[in-house]
């Protein structure tokens, strides 16, 4: 009888979290776990940090979800997988140590310590980055960028391998949520499948999930998936009434994002070259407000057919294309079938003209 009922108490789970605060400086302030809807975030739970002791936090959670750990007048967030176990986090919110029961958050721990290295040198880049270019040595703020740009590519390398080699860890979807636009519909479903059942339940892996069917509708060799949305003018202008028999190219992009605009003088280049052989853009910008999108037009010279909803990352647009990041591209030949995706420069010249 005893064994039976130590038995069942050590199968018995958690119902709650139990994370302990005890970061330095935290005292007196309000400690806040927050959780992500959409592309906003929402308080899950709160607590004012008492002076003598670790603040705690208790509540239940469903699963494993990515939240974010907060201490109030403080710029830096602590990201936690949290599920119904137990945490104690010491240290500073910049520079703190996180001990747990938690396979979830024991993988994001050994994960997030193997990109060290390569996180604090781009955290150096970044707080350079910031304060913009020097008037006196404008020449050493580009070599900082793309010395950045350089380990970006680095960290980015280093997901894909850790995501291949650890398909049972939870830090892997965390990964790969980071990565996954560079990938097309084949080598994200892959990359999918491969990782362990108890993964597939987080709201990362559901969203790409979700991405990837959206991406098999308009990948290469499919018909184009047509829509519509309004010019600057008001009025609506779909993309079959801009293909039309020409070989097309949709471009998504948003006057705030700086890639897109640092693309732009190619892409009026490549429009010049090509459009009178029958090769037109539809640009599609993902802005919020409709002056900088119309300044963003006129100041970089886009004198191809815009149009856009303004609803920013939910454009409808972009989510029928399985849009999550810009500037991103679709190549379409004359019979409406998606040539080619993301190419730029020379690759997309050469491309447009296969089609003409």
């Amino acid at each position: 009888m005893l064994a039976i009922i130590t038995l069942q108490a050590c199968d018995k789970k958690q119902e709650t979290y139990n994370i302990q605060v005890d970061l330095d400086g935290s005292e007196g302030k309000w400690i806040k776990l927050l959780a992500r809807e959409d592309r906003n975030y929402v308080t899950y739970d709160s607590t004012l940090a008492e002076s003598g002791a670790p603040a705690v936090l208790s509540k239940s959670s469903e699963g494993v979800t990515t939240m974010y750990l907060t201490v109030e007048d403080s710029d830096v967030s602590i990201i936690l997988l949290v599920e119904n176990s137990n945490y104690k986090i010491s240290g500073t919110a910049e520079d703190y140590k996180i001990t747990t029961d938690s396979k979830a958050q024991n993988d994001l721990n050994a994960y997030n310590e193997m990109r060290r290295p390569l996180s604090e040198r781009m955290k150096e880049m970044v707080s350079v980055l910031r304060k913009g270019p020097d008037p006196e040595n404008p020449g050493e703020y580009a070599i900082v960028r793309d010395a950045y740009y350089k380990l970006y590519e680095e960290q980015d390398a280093l997901d894909s391998t850790y995501i291949a080699e650890h398909p049972a860890s939870f830090a892997s979807v965390i990964a790969l949520r980071n990565t996954f636009y560079y990938y097309d519909a084949q080598q994200l479903e892959s990359l999918l499948t491969s990782m362990d059942t108890p993964l597939r339940e987080m709201d990362e892996y559901k969203f790409m999930n979700g991405k990837l069917e959206k991406m098999k509708a308009v990948d290469v060799g499919q018909h184009y998936t047509d829509f519509g949305l309004k010019t600057p003018e008001g009025e609506i202008l779909k993309i079959s009434d801009v293909q039309n028999g020409n070989v097309l190219l949709i471009d998504f992009w948003a006057s705030w994002c700086s890639p897109c605009r640092e693309a732009n003088p190619e892409l009026v280049e490549i429009y010049s070259e090509y459009h009178e052989a029958g090769f037109d853009i539809i640009g599609v910008s993902l802005d919020r407000d409709s002056a900088s999108w119309v300044k963003a037009i006129a100041d970089d010279h886009l004198t191809w057919y815009q149009i856009s909803d303004l609803k920013y990352w939910n454009s409808e647009g972009a989510d029928l294309y399985g849009v999550s990041a810009i500037p991103h591209s679709v190549l379409i030949d004359r019979d409406g079938i998606i040539s080619a995706m993301k190419l730029e420069g020379d690759e997309l010249r050469a491309a447009i003209e296969s089609l003409l």
